[in-house]
C-alpha cells in the first residue's frame, strides 16, 4: 500500500502536506509512538502514529520530525486529541524533512488504523497467493504443451515488462531476446555464483533467480537473469515461477544430453571432417577439503562432458579411451579458447581452491583425431597461474610442441642446458646469457649481433666462445643451436632458473 492509498480508504485521513512523489512511498508497517527517543520503535518504511505527547514547545518539532525522517518513516499521522488540531510548528518541520503528514480525526484511534492495514495486507497476500497458483497452472500448461522455453521466457518479459535470460553457469544464453553484454554477464554471473543466497539483486535493475540444481553445486546451476529497471518483480513472484519451470526444461536438456551422449558413444562416433579442433577440458579438485559442495572431490565425468557442452554448445563430445572428456569443434584456435577462457572465468567464485584446466589442438584433414586429443590433453596438463588456465597445443613449431610439455619439465630441461651460464653470468655479470639470446635471434649472424648490442665483433665471439665451453653445445651444430634456442625460450616461459 502507497501514502497515498491510506487516503482513499475509509478513515477520513485527511493529508496536511505532502510533495507529490513522497505520496508514492510504500506503507510496510504502522507504528504508534510518542516516546521522548522515537528510533528504538520506529523502523524504515513506518507510517509512524503520534498523539503528539511528545510535543511541549514549538521548537520540539524539528527535533522530533528530524528523528522519525532519519529512522526512515515514510509518513506521519498525527492525532488531534491533544490540541484538538494539528500545530502548524509540526506542519512546517514535516515540509521540512519531506515528510507527508496525515491528520487523524479525534474520533479515530490508531488501532483502527493498524487493524485496517492488516486487513488489506492480508487481502493483498491472498490475491498474490490465487494469482500466483493461477499463473503456475498456466506455465506448467504450456510446458506439457510442449512450449519452447524461449516463447516463456519472451512471454514473461513482455508481460512484466522487463527483459529476462535464461543463461547457464558460464554465461552462455539458453534462452531470451538480445543476450547481454559480455562485461553485464561477467558482473551478474560472478556475483550470483559467489552470494551466500539467491535470489540477488545487483546494481542497474539486475536480478537474477537460481534455476535447479543445489546452491552448493553452481557449476551445474542454471540463473534466470532479469532487468527490471523499475524494480517491481517480488522475490517470490512471477519470476519465481518461471524459475521452477525452467527447472523442468533443464532437467530434459541435461537428459536429451546423457541420451546424444549414449548413442555417440555407443556408435564411437568420429570427429566431423576437418579442420576441427580438439577440446580436452578438466577440473583437478582442492588439495584440501574445506572446498565448497560440487568441487571438494573430483567431479564426475558427466559433469565435465556438461561443463563441455555449456561453454561449447555447438560441441560434439566424446569420452577417448584414456577416459579423457573431449570436445569437437569448429572455430580458429585461438578464438576458441578465448571463449573458453572467458566463459569458464566465471566459474572462479564457486571453485574455492579446484583448478580448471582445457587445451585446443587443431586436428587438420587426413589427422589422427588421436593424436590431436592427445595434444589437447597435454596443452591442458600444463600448469599456469590462477584457476583457469586455457593453453593451445601449438605443434606448428619446435617451440609449440615444447610448450606442450608441463612446466616442471621445461624447467629443468632449462636448467640442464643453460646452468652453467647462468651461473657464470651471476658471478662475473659477462651477459653470455643475454649475447646468446641476441646471437640466436639474429639468426647466427656474428655482425648483426654486435651490431644490435653495440659491442666489438671479437667480444660477441669470445662470449659465444664461453657459451659453447659452458654448455658443451657447438653452435655451428643445428641440432646444439636448437637446443640452446629451445632451452632459451623455455626459460623466458618459466621462472628463472
Amino acid at each position: 500500500m502507497l501514502v497515498r492509498d491510506m487516503l482513499e480508504e475509509p478513515l477520513s485521513l485527511r493529508l496536511r502536506h505532502a510533495q507529490p512523489v513522497a505520496l508514492d512511498r510504500a506503507v510496510a508497517r504502522i507504528c504508534v509512538t510518542d516516546m521522548p527517543d522515537p528510533l528504538p520503535f520506529v523502523t524504515p518504511g513506518a507510517l509512524v502514529c503520534t498523539g503528539l505527547v511528545w510535543r511541549r514547545e514549538a521548537d520540539d518539532s524539528a527535533h522530533y520530525i528530524g528523528l522519525l525522517a532519519a529512522a526512515g518513516a515514510v509518513a506521519v499521522a498525527a492525532g488531534q486529541s491533544l490540541y484538538g488540531h494539528v500545530p502548524e510548528d509540526v506542519v512546517g518541520a514535516c515540509a521540512r524533512h519531506g515528510l507527508p503528514l496525515l491528520e487523524v480525526p479525534e474520533s479515530l484511534p490508531f488501532s483502527r488504523i493498524i487493524e485496517h492495514l492488516a486487513e488489506r495486507n492480508a487481502e493483498t497476500r491472498l490475491r498474490r497467493v490465487k494469482s500466483g497458483l493461477a499463473r503456475q497452472r498456466r506455465l506448467l500448461t504450456a510446458v506439457a504443451d510442449g512450449r519452447d522455453i524461449d516463447a516463456l521466457v519472451g512471454e514473461f518479459a513482455r508481460d512484466c515488462g522487463v527483459r529476462a535470460w535464461l543463461l547457464t553457469s558460464t554465461g552462455t544464453v539458453v534462452a531470451g531476446a538480445g543476450a547481454p553484454d559480455d562485461e553485464v554477464t561477467d558482473h551478474v554471473i560472478t556475483a550470483a555464483a559467489g552470494a551466500y543466497r539467491l535470489p540477488l539483486t545487483l546494481r542497474d535493475g539486475y536480478a537474477v533467480w537460481p534455476v535447479g540444481g543445489r546452491l552448493g553445486d553452481r557449476i551445474t546451476l542454471w540463473y534466470l537473469v532479469v532487468r527490471d529497471e523499475h524494480g517491481e518483480l517480488e522475490p517470490d513472484g512471477a519470476a519465481a515461477d518461471l524459475a521452477a519451470v525452467a527447472e523442468l526444461y533443464r532437467m530434459r536438456h541435461a537428459e536429451q544430453l546423457r541420451l546424444s551422449w549414449e548413442m555417440s558413444d555407443r556408435m564411437r562416433a568420429e570427429p566431423p571432417p576437418g579442420p576441427v579442433l580438439a577440446v580436452v577440458l578438466d577440473v583437478v579438485p582442492p588439495v584440501n577439503n574445506d572446498a565448497v559442495e560440487g568441487v571438494s572431490s573430483a567431479p564426475g565425468r558427466d559433469t565435465v562432458r556438461a561443463l563441455l557442452h555449456d561453454v561449447l554448445p555447438a560441441a560434439q563430445t566424446t569420452v577417448d579411451p584414456a577416459g579423457r572428456v573431449a570436445a569437437w569443434v569448429t572455430g580458429a584456435e585461438q578464438e576458441v579458447a578465448a571463449v573458453l577462457r572467458r566463459r569458464l572465468e566465471r566459474l572462479t567464485p564457486v571453485l574455492a581452491g579446484a583448478v580448471v584446466r582445457a587445451g585446443v589442438s587443431v586436428c587438420r584433414a587426413g589427422e589422427s583425431a588421436a593424436g590431436a586429443v592427445a595434444a589437447a590433453a597435454a596443452a591442458a596438463s600444463v600448469g599456469g597461474e590462477g584457476p583457469v588456465n586455457v593453453r593451445v597445443a601449438d605443434v606448428d613449431s619446435a617451440f609449440g610442441l615444447l610448450t606442450a610439455v608441463p612446466g616442471e619439465l621445461q624447467r629443468r630441461f632449462a636448467e640442464r642446458v643453460l646452468g652453467p651460464v647462468v651461473d657464470y653470468d651471476r658471478r662475473t655479470g659477462a651477459g653470455l646469457l643475454e649475447t646468446l639470446e641476441v646471437f640466436l635471434g639474429c639468426a647466427g649472424s656474428w655482425r648483426q649481433a654486435a651490431d644490435r648490442m653495440h659491442l666489438h665483433l671479437n667480444t660477441v665471439r669470445y662470449r659465444i666462445g664461453r657459451v659453447e665451453e659452458l654448455t658443451g653445445r657447438d653452435l655451428g651444430r643445428l641440432d646444439d643451436r636448437l637446443d640452446l634456442f629451445l632451452a632459451v625460450r623455455a626459460r623466458d616461459q618459466t621462472a628463472p632458473v
